[in-house]
């Protein structure tokens, strides 16, 4: 007989992080699925395989629950932007380089960018008060600053609160599409091709006159 491996025990700090990770995943499914009122706290343990008491513990109440889901991925979707602006000094591939950085968030937080939707373009009554009209806009005003600068250096003409919002407006045109069926895929190459649709229009470089 072969010798009985020890078991392994998790850390205090493991199972901390794994039952808020329990949680999270659980509660932004049914959040997305049926929004803030229908979401009883029973049905996020049941699924989060998690007790009453663990869940109040890490996060007080469905409200501080909902607030924290909304505002933790936020910031983490506003740090993976301002990385991604840092990486390339052109404006055009700095541009790239963070509707890259969108479609990734996306890809890797699909039920997360769900509500987000369900969030912004249908509010619930009742629902936890959230600085919507901050995270609407973060997206185009993040851009136009970028849009801005290369302006200012000579790279681009035009308007930066328009550029911005065109180029917003394709982009969740895009991530809509995805979330909804599934494709386009969101990879760089469409990114590539939102900016230089945007700078380049659709005309071809030559035409007959």
């Amino acid at each position: 007989m072969r010798p009985s491996q020890p078991r392994q025990t998790r850390s205090p700090r493991e199972v901390h992080r794994s039952s808020r990770e329990a949680i999270h995943i659980a509660a932004t499914a049914l959040f997305a699925e049926r929004g803030y009122a229908a979401t009883s706290i029973r049905e996020i343990c049941h699924r989060a395989g998690i007790t009453k008491p663990a869940l109040y513990y890490h996060f007080g109440n469905k409200e501080h629950l909902y607030q924290g889901l909304i505002l933790d991925a936020f910031n983490e979707y506003r740090k993976e932007l301002l990385l991604a602006s840092r990486q390339s000094r052109t404006t055009a591939v700095k541009l790239v380089d963070v509707l890259e950085a969108m479609f990734a968030f996306v890809r890797k937080n699909p039920e997360l960018s769900r509500l987000a939707f369900r969030m912004i373009l249908a509010p619930e009554k009742g629902s936890p008060v959230i600085e919507y009209d901050e995270l609407c806009k973060f997206d185009a005003r993040f851009i136009e600053g970028i849009v801005a600068e290369g302006i200012r250096k000579g790279e681009m003409r035009g308007s930066p609160r328009e550029i911005a919002d065109a180029l917003t407006g394709i982009v969740t045109v895009h991530i809509i599409d995805f979330l909804v069926a599934g494709k386009p895929v969101l990879r760089r190459s469409l990114a590539e091709g939102a900016v230089d649709l945007l700078l380049h229009g659709c005309m071809p470089a030559s035409t007959d006159r």
